[in-house]
């Protein structure tokens, strides 16, 4: 009888500890709860990047054909992005309206009260 308790005892001590192990790596290992919600996380992220960085390939594709189709939309780019105005052409430029109160008059250097040229 007394063996078999001590049986008992051995088997219940080696079903604790595989169970604490098992538990050790449901929470702390490689594959743990904490770290798969990190690495889901970490998925959103990348997919959400994934989908900017494609409709912004999309957009540059769209960009780089019309370029290719006619002289419009390089004249747009070149009036864009390098300021072109064609011979026949006037540019004006509009400025924003300015608040008077926002106006910084300018500064004026202090004058010196005697000067070595003038007398007094």
């Amino acid at each position: 009888m007394r063996q078999r308790i001590g049986g008992i005892r051995g088997l219940t001590v080696v079903l604790v500890l595989m169970l604490a192990g098992l538990q050790w790596r449901v929470w702390f290992g490689d594959a743990s709860m904490g770290e798969i919600s990190h690495k889901e996380a970490r998925l959103a992220h990348l997919e959400a990047e994934q989908t900017r960085l494609e409709r912004r390939n999309e957009t540059l594709a769209a960009e780089v054909e019309s370029l290719r189709q006619g002289v419009d939309a390089v004249e747009a780019q070149a009036r864009l992005n390098l300021g072109l105005v064609r011979p026949d052409e006037h540019f004006y430029q509009v400025i924003e309206a300015v608040r008077p109160d926002t106006i910084m008059p300018p500064t004026v250097a202090p004058s010196r009260s005697s000067s070595p040229l003038t007398d007094e």
